[in-house]
């Protein structure tokens, strides 16, 4: 089923221009039924979609997220199995960012203590 670029927007919280955006990356794609038709997505646009998000959201960068994506199927919503080589990339950025945090909260520790605060990752 095609949906509209107004019902994609709708449905995922994406703004138009990002849309735009996200196609001419690559990592979504439009239909037009005519040569001076709207853009149409396949509903499971919507699912990738989210996906960019919660990627983003993970730090990953939108050439990262193009890579991942062109791993899946893009005309139809991907398999449990095919989602599966994706899960390590994700628990290691996961385990990054949370690592990244820590570090951040012992430096906030240590400026607000009046001290210097460490520039530099404790090892």
């Amino acid at each position: 089923m095609l949906v509209t670029i107004q019902e994609v927007c709708r449905q995922s919280g994406v703004t138009a221009s990002a849309l735009r955006y996200y196609e001419t990356c690559g990592l979504i794609t439009s239909r037009r039924l005519s040569r001076y038709s709207h853009r149409r997505y396949q509903s499971s646009t919507l699912q990738r979609i989210n996906y960019i998000m919660l990627a983003q959201r993970a730090g990953f960068s939108l050439e990262e997220i193009a890579g991942q994506l062109a791993m899946l199927p893009s005309d139809r919503e991907p398999t449990k199995e095919e989602w599966a080589p994706l899960k390590p990339l994700w628990i290691a950025r996961i385990e990054e960012r949370i690592a990244d945090l820590e570090q951040l909260k012992v430096q906030i520790h240590h400026c607000t203590q009046g001290g210097d605060s460490p520039t530099t990752p404790a090892t």
